[in-house]
């Protein structure tokens, strides 16, 4: 054995350092469905920054401490409250905040979130538009043969917590059905589309590859 580590110990170096800057500072995943459609599609690889909300524990999923909290529309990655899987959603809520949903219409505080519907899906189904969360604008869709779950009652996000969605809101398990996600729960902030399935994202306000 000792030989072998001896004979390999480069080999062994590159794959201890990978595997950290994977754990503490950036990962890179694809993404296997299509619940952040037309944002993000299924087959996409995602940048994911580590760092932008504290530094990561190497080889855990803890943080030493809070450097910054996700700002509202930002992409995050986490890991479910009720379920070992790591999902990928958009912060809606902030701490504090109160959430409802009629329809794809959100309302934040009692405030409507700019909504600007770009399709009405006669020909498709699927019904398409342009949201405002935060500085940055981005498309969010629904299938008109698909069940909308809605937030009637309204939701206080509890302090350090978030309220998540997904942009394709009936095809999205999020925060309408498990609850609020705890800061500690949050892996990091995804910046950066490496890889494309398909070119189109016409509705976007920024650099196809970057994520505000």
């Amino acid at each position: 054995m000792k030989k072998f580590l001896l004979d390999n110990r480069a080999f062994i170096l590159i794959l201890l350092g990978m595997a950290f800057f994977r754990t503490a500072i950036a990962d890179w995943s694809p993404v296997p469905s299509g619940s952040m459609e037309p944002t993000i599609q299924a087959g996409d690889v995602l940048l994911i920054n580590k760092t932008l909300l504290g530094p990561n524990v190497p080889f855990t999923e803890g943080r030493l401490w809070q450097k910054a909290q996700p700002a509202r529309g930002d992409i995050v990655t986490l890991t479910r409250p009720d379920e070992d899987i790591t999902l990928v959603k958009r912060v809606v809520g902030l701490p504090g905040d109160r959430i409802r949903m009629e329809g794809m219409q959100l309302f934040i505080n009692d405030v409507p979130v700019p909504l600007v519907v770009t399709d009405r899906g006669e020909l498709t189904g699927v019904v398409q538009a342009v949201e405002q969360l935060g500085e940055h604008s981005h498309g969010i869709q629904l299938d008109r043969r698909l069940q909308l779950k809605e937030i009637r009652d309204e939701i206080t996000v509890p302090a350090d917590s978030y309220f998540v969605m997904g942009d394709f809101r009936n095809n999205s398990l999020d925060s309408r059905y498990f609850g609020t996600v705890h800061k500690d729960a949050l892996i990091g902030k995804v910046t950066r589309l490496l890889l494309l399935v398909a070119e189109e994202r016409s509705w976007l306000d920024a650099p196809l590859t970057e994520l505000k």
